[in-house]
């Protein structure tokens, strides 16, 4: 399966509420999640725990939207353009508005990092 295509399955899958089913499935265990702000996690149980939390805390989702999607098969990199609009239990909503960049080996993400902008 082309890079392309594996991004295009793991975007599906966290659109059909299958988040860390697709940790599990395209994430290297060793796995480097740098976050738009420069906080990492290292590790795909910490990135299972971080997004178990994170969804915990979901109250709303008012929208998502998967804007496009590129890849270098060559440099086996993708990246992912989209946005989503939630409300938290604590009452706050906030709109994310980013661009996702996977560096792949031997076919799962190794390095991810978000970059963010403002609405």
């Amino acid at each position: 399966m082309s890079y392309f295509n594996k991004a295009k399955e793991l975007f599906r899958m966290i659109e059909n509420g299958k988040m860390l089913e697709a940790l599990d499935l395209f994430y290297h265990p060793d796995v480097i999640v740098i976050q738009a702000d420069g906080v990492k996690r290292i590790g795909v149980e910490a990135n299972k725990n971080y997004e178990k939390d994170f969804l915990n805390n979901i109250q709303e989702i008012f929208g998502a939207e998967l804007l496009s999607i590129t890849s270098d098969e060559e440099r086996h990199i993708t990246m992912v353009e989209y946005w989503v609009h939630i409300k938290f239990k604590d009452g706050t909503r906030k709109k994310y508005e980013e661009v996702s960049v996977h560096y792949w080996k031997d076919d799962k993400i190794i390095k991810e990092r978000f970059y963010e902008g403002k609405s």
